[in-house]
């Protein structure tokens, strides 16, 4: 092999090992939008994604009917539930007893504060009020829900577009947990 040959030889390998070596992105840590931005075996784990908890949601009743000795099924705080509301029996409400974004309904109940009627939705989310209807208590929510997107272009200033949701900014690569 001349000279000539082996150097366009060498140039030609550098090049694809410079190539392969700079699309190697994702490590953990690494910002991304997708898992596709991440490397074999880590995720893209958006900033408003939820919490892994490692416990079930709060879900002690689905209805009045549920509870007993004159309890109500009451909606509450749940930070292991998808919509942040659970459910339990206890005692009627008052104006004040109830946690934060929810109220006294006129059946004595906890229930979410609709996004139409008070609660305020992130910047991330719209209101749909129809999410806040729910037969069963733990399945209601205050109606927002996240903005569908394909880039960053389709969310809110300052926002980024991650595992097609709108989020306050962009996902990390990480190991993914499976939590029970």
């Amino acid at each position: 092999m001349s000279f000539l040959h082996h150097l366009a030889a060498t140039a030609a390998c550098s090049w694809v090992l410079v190539t392969l070596l700079s699309s190697c992105s994702g490590r953990a840590g690494d910002a991304c939008r997708n898992s596709t931005d991440c490397a074999s075996g880590l995720a893209c784990v958006g900033p408003d994604d939820g919490v892994s908890c490692g416990i079930a949601p709060t879900q002690g009743c689905e209805t009045d009917l549920s509870c007993s000795g004159g309890l109500v099924c009451n909606a509450v705080v749940d930070q292991c539930s998808v919509s942040g509301i659970g459910s339990a029996c206890g005692a009627p409400c008052t104006a004040t007893s109830c946690g934060s974004g929810l109220r006294c309904n006129a059946k004595g109940s906890c229930e979410p504060i609709p996004c139409n009627e008070g609660f305020a939705c992130t910047v991330i989310q719209t209101c749909n009020p129809s999410l806040a209807q729910a037969q069963i208590v733990y399945e209601s929510s205050q109606g927002c829900e996240p903005i569908p997107c394909d880039g960053d272009a389709d969310c809110p200033a300052t926002t980024a577009c991650v595992n097609s949701i709108c989020q306050t900014h962009a996902g990390t690569c990480e190991m993914q947990t499976v939590v029970p």
